[in-house]
């Protein structure tokens, strides 16, 4: 994590955090990588010269916290333009109290970047784009933070479940408890109630011996309701009073049952438009939108397509053979409205066609569908660019401007998709030092 203490005395500062309960590992020098956070007090006009200087340019901190106290509390007015997705204004009794808050603020955010930095994270949901990443933080806040009921939205096929288990993974009170899925599309009317309650001995016909339904074996674990939108209406007010009292009842039974579990929802349905048509219970809704997470569909991280189909290509289990170029384009290029689930079809698909060959030729291709409009459109990036220059010019700008602007923009959008120094060096195929010079150049806001 890359900690910027916008302050005179920065080391001065940076002792105070530390005693103050911010762990010693926790590097606040700002030469770290990862998830960038901006930490400033109120002192005159300190504030609005470090929000002018972090929450104008084109890549924002990870966080951009304020500290104030009642005293200088009139010192640190936040300004309707700024992000509220990354600006955390504190505000203390004192300052030795402001210090401590701050520390545990800056304490959370680096248990949250060793997360996402983990290779375990890294293995399990494979991707660099920035979508990719902001899903799995707020994935993280969730799992490793949060305790409350979370829905899951996003299209089929983009990996809700995989979410899901990450929940339950990251939950340190839950993961070594069960995880439980139901399909709620499989729920028929008539056993609904013994797949979600279980039923007790001769409940029914047919029902020779009691069983535990999926409420009960959540119990210290959680309960993964995948396409809750599908739920008929009566059993929406059943499971409405399970989610609130934590009690149920078998089929069959009259006494009350206790199952302590955590509660992940995942549907593609617009579930605001299907309250409002009457067809899900509002309350319900509610009650399983704690909190909510959108799982971005392929097509909005194309960049990541190459890691995943590496990563599934590994899974076959042989060597894992190269890919050629023309192939790989033509990959990132295809539509897949299933979503990672298709790709990972045709990555199964394209190994079997040339299993044990070295190399995946075009012939291994036969039936893909490509985007021709986005193939297309990547094709003639030189267009765009040629006609970017040509307004510059007639703006009135010189080569040496239009030169800064490129290269100040490569610089960011590189920040953006690839994160760390060493990533983003990589990227743009310069040396780490060579980045850093460039930072410095640019001034504060290029995160240095």
């Amino acid at each position: 994590m890359r900690v910027v203490l916008y302050e005179e005395d920065s080391q001065r500062l940076g002792r105070s955090l530390h005693e103050h309960g911010l762990p010693e590992h926790v590097d606040v020098s700002g030469s770290g990588e990862g998830l960038q956070v901006v930490v400033v007090f109120s002192h005159a006009n300190r504030v609005s010269m470090a929000a002018n200087q972090w929450l104008r340019g084109l890549s924002l901190p990870d966080a951009f916290i304020v500290g104030c106290t009642r005293a200088t509390r009139n010192l640190c007015c936040p300004e309707p333009w700024w992000p509220a997705s990354v600006c955390d204004l504190v505000t203390a009794s004192d300052h030795e109290v402001l210090l401590g808050e701050v520390a545990m603020r800056l304490a959370r955010l680096a248990e949250m970047e060793a997360v996402l930095s983990s290779n375990w994270l890294k293995r399990r949901a494979v991707g660099e784009s920035p979508i990719w990443r902001s899903t799995l933080r707020a994935l993280t806040e969730v799992g490793r933070f949060g305790h409350g009921a979370c829905l899951l939205l996003g299209e089929s096929g983009c990996g809700k479940e995989l979410l899901a288990r990450l929940i339950h993974d990251l939950d340190r009170d839950r993961r070594r408890g069960p995880f439980i899925v139901v399909d709620c599309t499989m729920l028929s009317p008539e056993l609904s109630g013994s797949e979600l309650f279980g039923h007790a001995k001769g409940a029914f016909t047919h029902a020779v011996a009691a069983r535990e339904g999926a409420v009960g074996l959540a119990n210290h674990g959680t309960l993964f309701l995948d396409e809750v939108g599908e739920l008929e209406p009566p059993l929406q007010a059943r499971l409405l009073r399970v989610i609130q009292e934590h009690a149920y009842k078998r089929v069959g039974e009259d006494s009350w049952r206790q199952s302590d579990f955590r509660l992940v929802c995942a549907t593609n349905r617009d579930l605001e438009a299907e309250v409002g048509a009457g067809r899900f219970r509002s309350d319900l809704y509610f009650r399983i939108t704690q909190w909510t997470i959108r799982a971005p569909s392929l097509a909005e991280r194309r960049e990541d397509i190459p890691l995943l189909v590496t990563h599934f290509l590994a899974e076959e289990g042989d060597a894992v053979p190269e890919v050629m170029p023309e192939v790989m384009r033509k990959l990132v290029d295809a539509e897949y409205r299933g979503n990672v689930r298709e790709l990972r079809n045709v990555v199964r698909r394209m190994a079997e066609r040339q299993r044990g060959f070295c190399v995946l030729s075009t012939g291994c291709l036969d039936g893909l569908v490509v985007d021709t409009e986005r193939a297309n459109d990547d094709q003639c990036w030189e267009k765009t660019f040629e006609r970017a220059v040509e307004r510059a010019l007639d703006a009135g700008l010189g080569l040496k401007h239009i030169g800064q602007i490129a290269e100040a923009l490569a610089v960011q959008i590189a920040e953006r998709r690839a994160g760390s120094t060493g990533r983003v060096a990589e990227l743009l195929q310069i040396t780490p030092r060579a980045l850093q010079m460039r930072r410095q150049m640019r001034g504060p806001e290029a995160g240095q």
